[in-house]
């Protein structure tokens, strides 16, 4: 929770800042559906369900194509663990995945329609919903894509399309090696994506624009 907190100590300086008082603010409120995918532990394979998902965004103009966001979105899904070894496949397991992400917007206008590109980054919580097992919060990414549709100057729609990616560090390796003539060493930082998951989603923007 204290890395959730500078995150947005951060970006509410980013919002009240001097540079971007006076540009565009977009309120985006918006529902879809999640796919679940799976997640390779040490010992077995976690398959978490497909399942409905709803969250916010709000977008800060930097520039009128340009935007700086924010979002939250929740989905509360199931998932089982199958062992890698003989046993049986456990009780589905009730939990939400929590995605808090900042990200960058990239549009094109083509008169009331804007295709958009966004990539960000953030925090990924998975709180299971039985007293027995405990929250986890992971580094994750996204990368995503869709269409705002104006239908007047101060409301639209937008749909998206989006690649979550939650990552686990594995750990730090350092090495050096002797080639011909030369020797060389170099670092590494390894990390895995677990679970990789696609979302689609669509909802209405409310564009705020200063006088």
């Amino acid at each position: 929770m204290k890395r959730l907190g500078i995150i947005l100590f951060l970006i509410g300086n980013l919002v009240l800042s001097s540079d971007i008082q006076g540009q565009a603010i977009e309120l985006n409120g918006f529902a879809g559906w999640q796919l679940g995918g799976r997640a390779n532990l040490w010992d077995g394979e976690f398959k978490i369900n497909d399942a409905m998902n709803y969250g916010g965004k709000i977008a800060v103009g930097l520039s009128t194509t340009t935007y700086a966001e924010i979002s939250y979105m929740r989905s509360d899904m199931e998932g089982r663990f199958y062992p890698y070894a003989i046993g049986d496949r456990s009780e589905l397991i009730p939990f939400s995945s929590n995605y808090i992400h900042i990200a960058g917007l990239q549009e094109v206008h083509m008169g009331p329609v804007a295709p958009f590109m966004t990539i960000g980054m953030g925090l990924a919580v998975w709180s299971p919903k039985t007293a027995q097992l405990n929250s986890k919060t992971q580094f994750s990414a996204t990368l995503g894509g869709g269409v705002k549709i104006w239908l007047s100057d101060f409301l639209g729609l937008r749909l998206q399309a989006s690649m979550l990616m939650p990552m686990i560090f594995d750990g730090f390796g350092f090495g050096c090696g002797i080639g011909t003539g030369e020797s060389s060493c170099g670092s590494n930082l390894y990390t895995r994506i677990t679970p990789f998951q696609g979302e689609f989603s669509g909802g209405l923007i409310i564009k705020i624009q200063p006088n």
